[in-house]
């Protein structure tokens, strides 16, 4: 009987929930209900605007249209495309298997695009271009940026060397080209560190850096310790290296199957052609005695003997046919020559005070 009563029981309270809810749906809201009044009221989402803290439109960050901001640019864009060259390519060649005619583990046309001259379907400059522009506006400038010029110059040189023989596996001294684009890519890696450190230096210009033929530059006063101290920076490491750069670009550069590298040696002497030019009417703003002016104009001429001597050798190697070139430079010794005399200025002035 219990189970029946509790049974009984429930359905009892079910029917009575049922009616209740019943009742509620047919009977009308009281108005005078807080919570109907609360309920009857379309529901807003209030927001305090004055407590939300505005944030800040961020600005495009102004570009500095400076000489020294559109050199960096142009130095970072081409510093980036001969490094890479240099660790892509160059660093992992395998010259065993080039020794055995096989090259087909790098892309030539890609390694030619990288390290030299860009692809125009891609519209990207490649350093070769970036680096003749600068040649032809920019030297003289700044002794760093004559640095990386050089060097840069030099680097495409001796890269130009390289591809060339990758693209000569069919030679039958293939031993010979080999050796040739080995030695031409360890040159590639030497002068690279230099490359890259002047390319460093010129990243941390400021923006406002002038070029050294600013007539604010020129015309700035200076006496004549520290224009002696200023032409041993700007000129010591083209003097000091003149036969240097001519036997390896010029005088030692053609046997077998190497070639001259005439873009290279032509940089190396317009930088100093074009800082005497600039240095020939600063001197009109540095304090000195007749004595010294004496011994700067001295040195000028001294650099400028030696860079004649350099050039008179360009016929040989740029008309001269190969097989009649002999195997003596005649030219050589007068550069050696002129070189020494425009070094011992340099070595007097580098000598510290006493």
């Amino acid at each position: 009987m219990k189970p029946m009563r509790r049974f009984s029981r429930n359905l009892s309270v079910c029917l009575t929930l049922a009616a209740l809810a019943s009742a509620c749906d047919k009977k009308p809201m009281d108005k005078n209900d807080p919570m109907a009044q609360a309920l009857s009221k379309p529901q807003r989402l209030e927001m305090d605007i004055g407590k939300i803290e505005a944030v800040p439109e961020e600005k495009p960050a102004e570009i500095a249209h400076t000489w020294a901001a559109a050199i960096k640019e142009q130095v970072k864009l081409a510093e980036a495309d001969l490094q890479t060259c240099r660790n892509e390519y160059l660093v992992p060649f395998q010259f065993d298997k080039m020794r055995r005619r096989n090259v087909e583990f790098v892309s030539i046309t890609e390694m030619d695009e990288v390290c030299m001259d860009g692809s125009p379907e891609k519209k990207k400059r490649g350093p070769l271009k970036i680096l003749r522009n600068l040649a032809q506006e920019h030297t003289g400038k700044n002794a760093q940026l004559d640095r990386f010029i050089a060097n840069g110059m030099e680097q495409l040189e001796f890269f130009r060397v390289f591809s060339f023989m990758t693209k000569k596996v069919g030679a039958p001294e293939i031993q010979l080209v080999t050796d040739l684009a080995k030695a031409s890519a360890d040159r590639v890696r030497a002068v690279g560190m230099d490359v890259d450190k002047a390319a460093g230096l010129i990243a941390e210009w400021p923006d406002g850096t002038l070029p050294d033929d600013d007539p604010t530059v020129v015309a700035k006063a200076m006496d004549a310790t520290a224009f002696k101290a200023q032409l041993a920076d700007n000129y010591g490491w083209l003097v000091d290296d003149f036969l240097g750069a001519y036997d390896r670009f010029a005088n030692k550069s053609w046997e077998g199957y190497d070639m001259p590298k005439m873009t290279a040696l032509r940089t190396w002497v317009a930088i100093p052609r074009k800082r005497l030019q600039q240095d020939r009417a600063r001197l009109a703003s540095v304090t000195a005695d007749a004595k010294q002016k004496a011994e700067f104009e001295g040195f000028f001429n001294a650099v400028d003997a030696s860079l004649k001597a350099i050039e008179a050798g360009y016929d040989r190697y740029e008309k001269t046919p190969k097989d009649e070139r002999g195997p003596k430079d005649p030219n050589r010794k007068n550069v050696e020559t002129t070189q020494k005399a425009a070094q011992k200025f340099l070595v007097a002035w580098r000598a510290p005070a006493k």
